[in-house]
C-alpha cells in the first residue's frame, strides 16, 4: 500500500515540464521524487556532455556528479531556474574550466570507449569511429558541435552558454561537421562496399 501512494506521487510529474518539476523541489526541498524525476530525466544528456568534456571516465563522473549536487544546492537556496538541462550544462561546464584552470599538464594515454551492451557490430563500429573523430576535434569545436547535435541546443543558447556570438557557433559547429565528414569518408566507403 505505502509503495501504491508512492507510485502515484511520482506519476504526477509526467505532464510537468523540467521547470514545473524543479519548482516543486524548490518549494518542497524534501521532495525526493522531483529531483528523482529530474535526475531521471537529464542524467543521460548530462552524462554525455561530461564525456565529450573530460575524456577521462573518472572526470567526467566527477563532474557529473557535482553538477547534479549544485543543482540540488541551488533549488535548497531557492534559485530560480529558467532551463534546467541548459542550467545542468552550464555549472558542468563552469566546473570542467575550473578544474582545467587548476590543472597542471599531463600526458593522458588513457582511451574511454563507449559502453556499448547488446548493440549490433556495425553500430558500434560506427559509434566508436564516431567518438574517434569527435577527439581529434578542437576543444571549441568539440563542445559546440556537441551542444548542438546531441544535447539539441539551440544556436543562440550556445552562444549565451559559451560567451560567443551564435555566428561564432554557427561556424564552429559548421567546421566540426566538415571535419568529422572528412574523417568519416574513408571509413563510411569502406563501410558501403561491404555491405555490396
Amino acid at each position: 500500500m505505502k509503495n501504491d501512494a508512492r507510485h502515484k506521487k511520482e506519476q504526477r510529474f509526467d505532464n510537468l515540464s523540467d521547470v514545473e518539476v524543479y519548482d516543486i523541489l524548490r518549494r518542497d526541498r524534501a521532495n525526493e521524487g522531483a529531483f528523482r524525476e529530474l535526475y531521471t530525466r537529464l542524467s543521460g544528456r548530462i552524462n554525455a556532455y561530461c564525456r565529450c568534456v573530460a575524456w577521462r571516465r573518472e572526470e567526467s563522473d566527477d563532474l557529473f556528479q557535482e553538477a547534479f549536487t549544485r543543482l540540488y544546492e541551488s533549488a535548497i537556496e531557492g534559485r530560480e531556474v529558467k532551463n534546467v538541462a541548459g542550467y545542468l550544462i552550464k555549472i558542468a561546464r563552469n566546473l570542467w574550466l575550473n578544474i582545467q584552470r587548476h590543472r597542471r599538464p599531463t600526458v593522458d594515454i588513457e582511451h574511454s570507449g563507449l559502453a556499448l551492451h547488446d548493440t549490433p557490430h556495425e553500430q558500434t563500429e560506427m559509434l566508436n569511429l564516431i567518438q574517434m573523430a569527435m577527439e581529434l576535434l578542437s576543444e571549441d569545436q568539440r563542445e559546440a558541435f556537441f551542444l548542438r547535435e546531441f544535447a539539441d541546443m539551440p544556436y543562440e543558447e550556445i552562444a549565451s552558454l559559451l560567451g560567443i556570438s551564435s555566428g561564432n557557433v554557427r561556424i564552429r559547429v559548421s567546421r566540426a561537421r566538415e571535419r568529422i565528414r572528412k574523417i568519416l569518408e574513408p571509413y563510411i566507403i569502406e563501410f558501403q562496399t561491404s555491405k555490396l
